[in-house]
């Protein structure tokens, strides 16, 4: 079985080639689904988690002022600078996601997919939506959604994806709606890169209407990202 540390090594050496390929035009492109930030911008974030994990200071993904930090402190650094720091940290990173004790940064694999999808839907290149990363993704994400979504009382709703399958809420009754989609579109939706009216329109069997606020982690955004 792959490890989270391999599937994060995984998408940030995709992402390092990408940088690669860049001008220095498309690493200004702004990012539609992080509003303020650019592709450089963007990779200067995921430079400042590793960096963050490697040194112990992880702060909350909840908290703007932490990931401004990364932005703001390198500000003045190339995306090939950027991407060179990135690379340094790597390893230990990676080792730091394979150790038990450091388990709670698995984070970290949402976090470089998903905004390594953000990087690809701002330069209009599809692509790494078929993965092992994708299917690791949308289970560990739906796993995490559904530890605490019975204590909430939640209403109970099935979740299914190329990965498998997954109920929310009470094993007994019947779920209020049911999606079936992909792993990356349903990762897409855990995160809240999708609006309330892309949530609504994914396919559901049932009424979804009581529990789509419910779902994503961030956002959602107001108006609907197209990738």
């Amino acid at each position: 079985m792959t490890s989270a540390g391999e599937h994060y090594r995984v998408i940030r050496m995709q992402l390092t080639e990408l940088a690669s390929e860049l001008s220095p035009e498309q690493a200004a492109t702004p990012v539609p689904a992080l509003p303020g930030w650019s592709v450089r911008d963007t990779y200067a974030h995921l430079a400042g988690v590793s960096a963050d994990i490697v040194a112990g200071t992880t702060g909350d993904p909840h908290d703007p002022a932490w990931t401004a930090g990364h932005v703001d402190t390198r500000r003045e650094r190339s995306l090939a600078e950027v991407c060179a720091e990135w690379a340094a940290n790597g390893t230990a990173v990676e080792a730091v996601l394979d150790d038990p004790a450091g388990r709670r940064g698995v984070f970290a694999v949402f976090d470089v997919f998903h905004h390594g999808h953000d990087i690809r839907g701002a330069l209009g290149r599809r692509g790494a939506r078929d993965t092992p990363e994708a299917a690791f993704v949308a289970t560990l994400m739906t796993k995490f959604k559904r530890g605490g979504w019975a204590e909430a009382g939640h209403p109970p709703v099935e979740l299914a994806a190329d990965a498998g399958s997954w109920r929310l809420g009470a094993p007994q009754g019947d779920p209020v709606a049911a999606l079936d989609t992909s792993d990356f579109e349903l990762s897409r939706i855990l995160v809240g890169r999708r609006s309330r009216a892309q949530m609504l329109a994914a396919g559901w069997t049932g009424d979804p209407e009581p529990i789509v606020d419910l779902l994503p982690v961030f956002g959602p955004p107001v108006t609907d990202l197209t990738e």
